[in-house]
């Protein structure tokens, strides 16, 4: 058994402004991983996730809905330690349903 000696950091996680985390969730009823047919069942709860990364170590990624996508624990998981396949996939659904709302 590891003991910690030192207590667990505090999350400060990515705030998301209301108005854009109500068009996301409007966007994607459910876990994008299933419409983009990643492998695996849903778990978990739905995520807001970060489809772009910023670019540069420390910096946060652009909350707005061209960048966001809802996934579940276990498709955000896949998408984490697949992201270079996952992730144009993941452009590519949102630029189509922005295209479908215009």
């Amino acid at each position: 058994m590891i003991r910690r000696r030192t207590p667990l950091l505090t999350s400060k996680g990515t705030l998301i402004p209301l108005g854009v985390r109500t068009a996301v969730n409007q966007r994607d009823p459910v876990c994008v991983g299933r419409v983009i047919g990643l492998p695996g069942e849903c778990i978990g709860g739905l995520e807001m996730d970060h489809v772009r990364a910023s670019g540069a170590i420390g910096m946060k990624s652009a909350s707005i809905p061209a960048n966001l996508v809802r996934l579940c624990a276990g498709h955000h998981d896949y998408k984490t330690n697949h992201g270079r396949e996952v992730r144009p996939r993941l452009i590519a659904y949102i630029d189509d349903a922005m295209e479908r709302s215009e």
